[in-house]
């Protein structure tokens, strides 16, 4: 593919990785026309099991406290998304996994250890498969970044906890739960992490290529983007409540349109499908929200 061609000529220039050392105002303009190089922070020296363990202590939590959707058709249909667009991702290895949260805010995010959670709203605000490709795209785009844990580990070693948490991630001791509790809980303590700007347009980046390279049309973040201003529309002007760290929709917009002028796009990539929309009649037929819970609307997408 021409993404493929133009990002190895630029790598091989000395444009790839060097590209995510430079300045935040440098880095924006070096995330346009090839795709962002991940290079990992020097406090995470995780490996990926030692990710997914902390992820699965969040998991718990969030689960415990969010109404997780259980349906045959919903998870199926989810799991095949999620797996061809982490099959694509820089971290094909990585086993990613994702839950519908029964919440009718719009809103999706992710945690360590490639889980992702998308809330029932955010489905509900899209038309097309290419815009939800879109969505997961940029929440795996999170994971392959390792965003949220890494402010994760700056988080626990400010305050002291980092050893106890990496020394305990295997041990069924409750030790690691009880420092997430005491931090204020697995949704708190995501409420309180601010990406930056430009973590959230390498998320974008790093997701168009997994949605290229997947097979669906990128068209998508463009219709996603559209999606949310409307929604916003609706409100009154009021900004949605996760995208408060993204870049204004319109510049997320722009680089999205620019980056489509330098790919090749194949005439059969996906729109839409048959499933997609059994998918989002299947979801017509859930039950109202029994109960008012977090369900990640303040965790960062």
């Amino acid at each position: 593919m021409m993404a493929w061609t133009r990002r190895d000529w630029l790598y091989g220039a000395g444009m790839g990785a060097a590209g995510l050392a430079m300045t935040p105002r440098l880095l924006v303009s070096r995330l346009f026309a090839v795709e962002p190089r991940v290079t990992i922070s020097p406090l995470n020296k995780l490996t990926d099991e030692q990710e997914i363990a902390l992820g699965r202590k969040f998991a718990a939590q969030i689960e415990s406290e969010a109404e997780i959707v259980s349906n045959p058709v919903i998870e199926h249909y989810l799991k095949s998304m999620v797996d061809a667009l982490a099959a694509q991702s820089q971290r094909p290895n990585l086993p990613c996994s994702i839950k519908l949260i029964n919440s009718h805010e719009p809103n999706a995010f992710s945690i360590p250890g490639g889980f992702v959670y998308l809330n029932r709203g955010m489905v509900e605000l899209i038309a097309e498969e290419d815009e939800l490709a879109a969505t997961l795209g940029h929440e795996i785009g999170h994971v392959v970044a390792r965003h949220v844990v890494n402010k994760l580990l700056v988080t626990f070693e400010a305050r002291a906890l980092l050893k106890p948490v990496l020394d305990n991630l295997n041990k069924k001791n409750g030790v690691v739960d009880r420092i997430i509790r005491k931090l204020g809980g697995a949704f708190a303590m995501l409420a309180m992490l601010h990406f930056s700007r430009e973590d959230e347009a390498q998320a974008d980046l790093l997701g168009f290529y997994e949605v290229l390279r997947a097979g669906w049309d990128p068209h998508g973040f463009l219709e996603l983007f559209d999606q949310l201003t409307q929604f916003e529309k609706k409100l009154g002007g009021a900004p949605i409540r996760f995208l408060s760290d993204h870049p204004p929709t319109r510049q997320r917009s722009e680089a999205i349109r620019h980056e489509l002028k330098q790919v090749k796009i194949e005439p059969n990539a996906r729109k839409d499908s048959v499933a997609f929309k059994v998918f989002k009649s299947t979801m017509g037929l859930l039950p109202e929200p029994a109960r008012k819970t977090a369900a990640g609307g303040g965790a960062r997408q």
